[in-house]
């Protein structure tokens, strides 16, 4: 069962997802992706979550779609593997990337281990994305199987690291380590193995104290600056901070600066 391989935990505002199944390296079957969907809109409904934290348990983050399921997969009898894998991709798999995309809280990829595959493009859908010194970002698909990478990571990959490093990455199947992802910009911080909890901890701390919806501001902020010109996204700022500067987020961080204490968002 999904909700097996996939624990969810709530502590002090901070929900944290685990992709837990280690003996396959958190390898994701179809259910996986759904119930992922489930999580998050769990997540979206309670307002007492104020960040999420999404790793994994054992040697890796996540290797992935499991393809022993993918190509074991039920369905029409004449329905190819490219069909199946469309039906997945259209019902689960890029709509779990779209929900992190609109998820109200910011999201923490606390990345343990390898990560290849689908789990990059989950990966890099977080906000912030802090791994362990030993963890690696692998992307198979082209060298090894003749596809190009999905669950979004073309799309975030050369905006993080530069369309070169991009398809190097594809085309080449080098695996970069967590050192070199994060001197490229594809993450925010490498740590030491022992320290990764410890700086996750304090990471989602800081997000969940936060400003509620402003990590939503953020990624449209950013996602709009991708396709506007200077004057189209001086526009966007103007219209959102119109609305930011009368909510009570800007009235009590202005009146914390004035009395030198910190604010209080909740």
């Amino acid at each position: 069962m999904p909700e097996a391989d996939i624990a969810f935990a709530i502590s002090e505002g901070i929900a944290t997802i685990t992709l837990d199944n280690p003996a396959k390296l958190n390898a994701l079957r179809p259910e996986h992706y759904h119930r992922l969907r489930e999580l998050l809109a769990q997540v979206k409904a309670d307002s007492s979550i104020q960040a999420l934290i999404l790793t994994g348990k054992g040697k890796a983050f996540c290797v992935g779609a499991d393809l022993d399921a993918l190509s074991s997969a039920g369905g029409a009898a004449a329905q190819s593997i490219g069909a199946r894998t469309a039906d997945l991709m259209r019902s689960a798999t890029n709509p779990l990337i779209q929900d992190m995309q609109e998820l109200p809280v910011p999201i923490l990829a606390c990345v343990n281990g390898v990560v290849a595959g689908a789990g990059v493009g989950i990966a890099l859908a977080a906000d912030l994305v802090v791994a362990a010194r030993s963890a690696f970002f692998y992307l198979p698909f082209a060298p090894r199987l003749g596809i190009i990478p999905d669950l979004g990571a073309t799309w975030f990959l050369p905006r993080l690291a530069g369309k070169a490093r991009a398809l190097g990455m594809t085309l080449l199947g080098h695996r970069v380590p967590a050192e070199q992802a994060a001197a490229w910009g594809m993450i925010w911080s490498c740590v030491d193995d022992d320290a990764l909890v410890a700086q996750a901890a304090v990471l989602g701390r800081q997000l969940a104290d936060l400003p509620p919806g402003i990590a939503l501001e953020a990624r449209r902020a950013f996602l709009a600056a991708d396709g506007n010109g200077l004057a189209a996204q001086l526009d966007h700022e103007r219209e959102r901070q119109s609305v930011l500067l009368d909510t009570p987020s800007f009235a009590e961080g202005a009146a914390a600066f004035i009395e030198k204490r910190a604010p209080r968002f909740r």
